[in-house]
């Protein structure tokens, strides 16, 4: 995994805002994930962040499109069962997702929790075979200290 912090556009005409980029690589599976954290600027959504998730799968194997993807689930070591995060999973197109964190005090509280203080992320995935899948990843030190810088930005 490489985390850094990134600044994007969070629409047409607003400055530029910090987001949580990260770039999981599965050689053994062919597979890549794009992970985009950013803090929600749009009234209209009721979400405190977005989390957009894309995979680049082998293009020569529809098997291993990514039809489905659910929240993320936060653990403090690699082989405990995660917590989900409080949000949803909207699919977006195949192999590309966006995850709305709740806006409900209590979940954000919790969700900053859990992106702030425990290291090992499980995401649940369903591929075109129909064969399920939990990618497991740390965030190990710069994951954490990109995170942390994150958040104290949007505070």
């Amino acid at each position: 995994v490489t985390w850094r912090l990134d600044a994007v556009s969070p629409g047409q005409g607003q400055p530029l805002e910090n987001a949580v980029r990260a770039t999981v690589e599965i050689p053994e599976s062919e597979m890549t994930l794009n992970f985009l954290l950013r803090r929600n600027l749009d009234p209209t959504l009721p979400a405190s962040h977005t989390l957009e998730l894309s995979f680049v799968t082998k293009a020569d194997d529809p098997g291993r499109v990514v039809r489905g993807a659910d929240v993320l689930q936060f653990k403090d070591e690699q082989n405990s069962r995660g917590t989900p995060m409080a949000g949803l999973a909207i699919p977006v197109r195949e192999n590309m997702f966006l995850i709305g964190l709740s806006s409900l005090q209590g979940d954000i509280e919790r969700n900053t929790e859990f992106l702030l203080r425990r290291n090992w992320m499980d995401l649940p995935i369903r591929l075109a075979s129909g064969k399920r899948a939990i990618l497991s990843f740390e965030k190990g030190r710069t994951g954490e200290q990109v995170m942390s810088d994150a958040f104290q930005q949007w505070q």
